[in-house]
């Protein structure tokens, strides 16, 4: 290449380095070891230009996060557009390791003053004409038993809801899968998840992990038609004492007759897409409750998702309910390719000092985003009760009582 070849190359890559620094905008703290980052893709926008923002969050502290969450002030007369959200979850970031989302606002729409007149028009005449509706008495009835059967209903399905929760603080949540999240309790954000022989929990030395919290946050600037606006974001998480890969790994040694496999979870490829595992839950006769998921194959935490019938994106597992028509409650879970259940409520009756999993094998799978990998292993019976039997169904479920489930 000639020398003025050379010297056009350098300009044109010095330009595109200042036009990167004039139309890009980014602020970053850092504390304790862990950066957070927001990035605006440009520093100055139109009235009704879309803005997009990069937040993330860097690990390297030396030590693992768990329990992170990262909430995001928007600025006024701006909202997310589809797709984005708010708050960014994880519940663990190994030491060198990041989590990122883009969010992208867009100005809220503006309500001219007729419209809102109209629409306040709008509601009062539908009040008024809610207040002249004659009634009888036999109206009456109907529309009081009606509510009588919505309020039952929500009651069973509350109770169901309930018996789960209380699955997990019982620590009975092997097949449950209960994310022990510590946004809702001190325990380790951690998920060991049942497969085909279900998940056992962590024992009290592994969730009583000595963990130290953190809060701060940045605040980006831009400018929206000569006005300065900011998005800010706040970071929480909490910095354990010591290596959780390493402490769930001596966990599944000390609690398992055989550890048969470690396999990381991005590197299997036996493992259902949403529409395979939906077709599963149908085929099984689970198909009451919707399918939801939790992580994708990268170990990233996704928060409670709905599986879609159309999508061929695999994840470790999945999760969905099931009531008995003896109204037990059951979580059924699928690890892999692998499936068990979890009898939640007849665990919370049990005064057994273990939990029982109703598996197809004599195996058990589990899932630790603690380094996102499957174990699969034979558990102690002082860790877990495993009731085989030839196939998991909602009519085979329904043949199994309290005590062929509790009594083996």
């Amino acid at each position: 290449m000639k020398h003025n070849q050379i010297t056009a190359a350098i300009l044109a890559a010095v330009s595109g380095i200042c036009l990167m620094s004039v139309h890009a905008s980014a602020a970053e703290q850092t504390e304790s070891g862990v950066t957070l980052t927001v990035t605006a893709d440009k520093s100055d926008y139109e009235t009704d230009e879309q803005i997009r923002i990069a937040v993330s969050l860097a690990n390297n502290s030396g030590s693992d996060l768990t329990d992170i969450s990262i909430k995001n002030a928007i600025p006024a007369h701006y909202r997310l557009a589809d797709g984005s959200d708010g708050v960014l979850r994880s519940t663990y970031i190994q030491a060198g390791n990041s989590i990122s989302a883009e969010l992208i606002l867009e100005p809220e729409p503006v309500v001219s003053a007729a419209s809102e007149t109209a629409a306040q028009t709008a509601a009062a005449e539908t009040a008024a004409s809610s207040e002249t509706v004659q009634t009888t008495p036999e109206t009456d009835a109907s529309q009081t038993q009606a509510a009588q059967n919505i309020t039952a209903e929500r009651q069973a399905f509350s109770l169901s809801t309930l018996l789960l929760i209380l699955g997990a603080a019982a620590g009975i949540t092997g097949a449950v899968c209960i994310l022990l999240k510590k946004r809702k309790s001190r325990t380790l954000a951690v998920i060991l998840c049942i497969g085909a022989a279900g998940a056992f929990c962590p024992d009290a030395d592994v969730s009583a992990a000595e963990s130290e919290t953190k809060s701060f946050s940045v605040s980006e600037e831009f400018s929206v038609a000569g006005e300065t606006l900011a998005l800010t974001a706040e970071a929480t998480f909490s910095i354990e004492a010591e290596d959780m890969q390493a402490a769930f790994a001596a966990y599944y040694e000390d609690n398992s007759e055989q550890v048969i496999s470690v396999e990381k979870a991005d590197e299997k490829a036996d493992v259902y897409t949403e529409s395979e595992a939906l077709r599963l839950m149908e085929e099984r006769g689970f198909t009451e409750y919707p399918l939801t998921y939790d992580y994708d194959m990268d170990g990233t935490y996704t928060d409670e998702t709905e599986a879609l019938p159309d999508s061929d994106a695999k994840h470790p597992m999945y999760q969905t309910y099931y009531v008995g028509e003896d109204n037990s409650v059951w979580t059924i879970m699928i690890v892999g390719k692998m499936i068990a259940a979890n009898p939640v409520s007849y665990n919370l009756e049990s005064d057994l000092d273990v939990q029982i999993l109703v598996s197809e094998t004599e195996t058990l799978t589990s899932y630790t985003e603690m380094g996102n990998k499957f174990y699969t292993t034979i558990p102690k019976e002082s860790a877990v009760l495993l009731k085989v039997v030839d196939q998991i169904t909602s009519q085979s479920l329904n043949t199994l009582t309290f005590e062929e489930v509790i009594n083996q």
